[in-house]
């Protein structure tokens, strides 16, 4: 036996030892709480580190609300994971997250991953994930299997699925690249052979499935183009169309845009758009026994047919004219007067050629409210400048109910904004044979019938799309054992490859001409992210970013509202800082009177 002090040596080195220890799994513990603590501190607040992303110039406005708004519970799964270790399964939601903010911009995600400890997956794990799909040039397989798969869990259910199918093009830039083994830029209809024989392709052609009695869209197939002719797109349609129905879609309608290479498609595909002799639909390619009907997208016709007025000033119909003048005259005195008959009428609407493609600009001129402001200065007020204005009133309430009723997207909608039901079905057919009858006869400045002059395409349009959206509707709400209870037009508009675009120009920052080899990264990306799912909406978030408006000068605020500087109140019944009513003309007195009125019905 060793001695005692040898014993007692041995012990206090021992406890020595085991102190030593404690203390640092101490400190570590210590740091590891601080550590939490700040990672808590992090993730307790994303808005934060959006709002921090946005200050860097990282991420757009958009993406910064969509992130907000989409991924409100991806807190606590990044503390979940913090708590777990980075090996832990990767959560649906984390991953929607990760994929979504890596799609937008890559620096931003380093930046999160590195400000939450490396807990957001790596970018090669995201790039994995993509790689299981192909998404090259031609018809993408996987977004065939998932329609596939969506229609038979229907058929379980005893449910058809009804589709649109849209097609339309967006730009590229024209570059060619050599990346993993072969050319990327070139023109490929996705046949398999791509060489610089071909010339570099300027857009990409898109179709997109679009369904009508569900809440779900995908983009199905895109051409790298350098121009089609009509027959070649025809074949291309065929090809979908046959391709959709033997996996079991019914195709009721095709949607495109007004260029002269699409009517000459539509001619191929059987269809005549003849505003004597309208055939505005043509055989299925796989069943004749079905029809698909033809839609040229409302939105673009309606710009087309304020492009026509505009420009031309007047137009012609058996008891008048309709003229633009009206409209000027209308803006002149709102912007005189300081305030609006109750419209949205402004100088952007008037000087509309800088911002021709937007569609609200053209909506808020063919409105009722417009209309209603014209009528009230010529019938009540007897201006001059708008006497014989009852043709251009009558022509502007009749656009505005069929765009109503050509793009109804509210199920609860009322008036014309209201889906085609059988109980409103008297009152949709008058309305669109009204504007029919309004559309044939209109003549130009020269006594040209508008159908058969240069301007002919918003005319053919919008008589082809009256025609063709009664068809479907007596098809899917009519008919007995009908699959739907009724029938939002909006479902044939092409805004929804147009919200695709814009997604597809967001990806990576602020990109708006993509190439072709960015295009197809993009493509492969929403395809992964956006799946068919059932019963989930499937649309593309837009970008609320808007210019701001220039508003007139504050110095000129007194003249138009009547009001000249003044001394302060001194007194609480000082009135006078109301405007002279002696001064006030008919027109204010009478908007005057409508705002009163408003505000006193809202609080009784």
């Amino acid at each position: 036996m060793e001695s005692p002090r040898s014993l007692k040596r041995q012990l206090d080195t021992q406890l020595q030892t085991v102190e030593d220890r404690l203390e640092t799994c101490r400190k570590k513990l210590k740091l590891e709480k601080e550590k939490t603590k700040r990672l808590k501190k992090r993730v307790s607040s994303l808005t934060e580190i959006i709002n921090e992303l946005k200050q860097k110039m990282l991420i757009s406005t958009g993406c910064a609300e969509m992130l907000e708004n989409s991924f409100s519970g991806v807190s606590k799964e990044l503390l979940t994971r913090v708590e777990q270790g980075k090996k832990s399964k990767v959560s649906e939601e984390l991953r929607s997250f990760a994929m979504t903010l890596h799609f937008y911009s890559a620096k931003a995600y380093a930046y999160v991953r590195e400000i939450f400890d490396l807990v957001l997956p790596h970018p090669d794990t995201i790039r994995t994930w993509y790689s299981n799909i192909s998404a090259d040039p031609g018809f993408t397989k996987p977004a065939f299997s998932a329609i596939e798969t969506h229609v038979k869990d229907r058929k379980k259910d005893g449910k058809e699925t009804l589709c649109a199918l849209m097609m339309d093009e967006i730009a590229i830039r024209k570059h060619v690249e050599y990346a993993a083994g072969k050319f990327h830029g070139y023109v490929d209809l996705g046949c398999g052979t791509v060489d610089d024989s071909l010339p570099p392709a300027k857009d990409a052609l898109v179709l997109m499935v679009v369904a009508i009695n569900e809440s779900w869209k995908i983009p199905v197939a895109y051409f790298l183009i350098d121009g089609l002719t009509g027959e070649e797109r025809a074949n291309i349609i065929n090809e979908c169309l046959q391709r959709l129905h033997g996996i079991g879609v019914r195709t009721v309608s095709l949607t495109c845009d007004g260029p002269s290479c699409h009517f000459a498609m539509l001619r191929a595909l059987g269809a005549k758009l003849d505003v004597h002799d309208m055939r505005s639909s043509f055989p299925h390619p796989a069943d004749p026994s079905q029809v698909v009907h033809v839609v040229l997208d409302v939105c673009h016709m309606l710009k087309l047919l304020r492009n026509a007025l505009a420009e031309g000033g007047t137009l012609q119909t058996p008891t008048g004219k309709i003229s633009w003048q009206y409209l000027q005259d209308l803006n002149k005195l709102q912007e005189t007067e300081g305030l609006r008959l109750g419209n949205k009428l402004k100088m952007a609407n008037i000087r509309w050629e800088k911002q021709k493609m937007k569609v609200k600009l053209a909506a808020q001129v063919f409105s009722s409210s417009v209309a209603d402001a014209l009528e009230y200065c010529n019938t009540q007020l007897h201006l001059p400048q708008f006497r014989g204005c009852e043709e251009t009133v009558e022509f502007l309430r009749t656009i505005d109910a069929a765009f109503d009723v050509l793009n109804s997207r509210n199920p609860l909608g009322k008036g014309c904004k209201a889906p085609m039901r059988t109980s409103n079905k008297d009152r949709v057919e008058q309305i669109l044979l009204k504007a029919q009858e309004s559309l044939l006869e209109l003549k130009n400045d020269k006594g040209i019938p508008m159908h058969s002059g240069k301007r002919k395409t918003c005319v053919v349009g919008f008589i082809a799309n009256c025609v063709s959206v009664w068809n479907i509707f007596q098809e899917v709400v009519c008919k007995p054992n009908a699959p739907c209870r009724y029938f939002l037009t909006y479902k044939l508009s092409q805004d929804h490859l147009e919200l695709f675009f814009s997604s597809i120009r967001a990806c990576g920052g602020f990109n708006n001409n993509p190439t072709a080899r960015q295009f197809t990264a993009a493509y492969k990306r929403l395809l992964v992210k956006l799946q068919v799912k059932t019963g989930t909406g499937n649309c593309i978030l837009r970008d609320d970013t808007s210019i701001m408006e220039a508003t007139p000068a504050s110095a000129n605020t007194s003249r138009r509202f009547d009001l000249e500087p003044v001394e302060h109140a001194e007194v609480d019944h000082d009135y006078q800082l109301c405007p002279n009513v002696d001064a006030v003309s008919e027109y204010k007195d009478a908007a005057i009177n409508y705002i009163a009125g408003f505000v006193v019905k809202k609080i009784k």
